[in-house]
């Protein structure tokens, strides 16, 4: 994964400026903050192991199908339509999200909780802002009219 992030391809075109530079920020650096406080036991420590395994999974099948086309900020790298991207088209903020949930449920703590709350809006905004990128290409919009789900299958 460290030599696709490093050696990635070229943007065709990018966006960077201080929104992005928040919106993602928040997005990935916000959930770091959870610590690992008050085990939670039974069902729902299996629960919250199943979630965090299954996001780890999602993630990096995701990036894998990515290559080199991987990045933090809003660029076009070329459109990956090919395994998870086929159900969403942001797969690996769904399996960070879904991990970040199963971790908050392996330890529930009110701080892991509204860390995940305050996450989700910059996710919703780092996507937003990565798809008005996006949409100058038509590849891109061809795309968004087979897969209709930007986050959750059958949901967002």
């Amino acid at each position: 994964m460290a030599v696709m992030s490093f050696a990635r391809f070229t943007p065709r075109s990018a966006t960077v400026n201080p929104r992005t530079l928040a919106a993602s920020g928040g997005m990935l650096i916000l959930p770091c903050f959870m610590r690992p406080t008050n085990p939670s036991t039974g069902a729902l420590a299996t629960t919250g192991l199943i979630f965090e395994l299954f996001g780890v999974v999602l993630t990096q099948v995701a990036r894998v199908y990515m290559g080199r086309s991987f990045g933090i900020l809003p660029a076009n790298r070329g459109i990956v339509c090919k395994g998870p991207f086929r159900w969403v088209r942001h797969p690996i903020y769904f399996g960070w999200l879904i991990l970040s949930i199963g971790y908050a449920m392996s330890y529930v703590s009110e701080r892991n909780t509204i860390l995940i709350a305050v996450t989700l809006p910059f996710m919703v905004w780092r996507i937003s802002q990565e798809e008005q990128h996006l949409t100058a290409d038509p590849d891109y919009r061809r795309y968004v009219g087979l897969v209709r789900y930007r986050l959750f299958p059958g949901l967002v």
